[in-house]
């Protein structure tokens, strides 16, 4: 009995049609919002579609999942392994599956504690913001990917929590577009 409830626990965030997704940091500003932008990092004036956002927390503190998952994808951080330089544009990168078509993007994270096939809780963290790949400073690149046809068919309902919580800015210092 205690084994099918181990199972059951372990599948009830998959097989769930409606769950919330959490912050992936406690504290946060957001410095570049979703949707279309200059390329920070110069070279060109078109503008370029930013599928996610860019979160600055405290000096490398923790990224947390936003909902539990498996994850399906990991590039460690180009300075875990000599002469390895991680995903071309995230460098370390962690993505997670959780289910009826929700997936989650981690980048540019200067630490990662997980592998991939791993479990993941969101009060266990899975790395550390940093400033890997292409960026300009260190923040936290994060992707909602949701399948269209989830929602249109009705099979998967997203209820929102406390996503969007700043940081005092007193205390952290000002933060420009990263």
């Amino acid at each position: 009995m205690k084994r099918f409830f181990i199972i059951l626990f372990l599948l009830l965030p998959i097989l769930c049609f409606s769950f919330e997704l959490k912050a992936p940091m406690k504290d946060f500003i957001v410095s570049s919002n979703f949707g279309y932008r200059q390329n920070p990092l110069g070279g060109t004036e078109q503008l370029n579609l930013h599928k996610g956002v860019d979160l600055i927390g405290p000096k490398s503190c923790y990224v947390y999942p936003a909902a539990p998952g498996i994850v399906i994808d990991h590039w460690l951080p180009p300075n875990q392994l000599p002469g390895y330089k991680g995903h071309d544009s995230f460098g370390g990168l962690i993505v997670i599956d959780h289910g009826n078509g929700v997936l989650t993007l981690y980048g540019h994270l200067s630490e990662t504690y997980i592998h991939e096939g791993n479990y993941v809780i969101t009060n266990k963290p899975i790395g550390r913001q940093g400033s890997t790949g292409k960026s300009t400073g260190e923040h936290l690149h994060f992707e909602i990917v949701i399948d269209p046809m989830k929602l249109l068919t009705g099979e998967l309902t997203i209820k929102s929590g406390n996503f969007i919580k700043y940081i005092n800015k007193e205390l952290y210092g000002e933060f420009g577009d990263r």
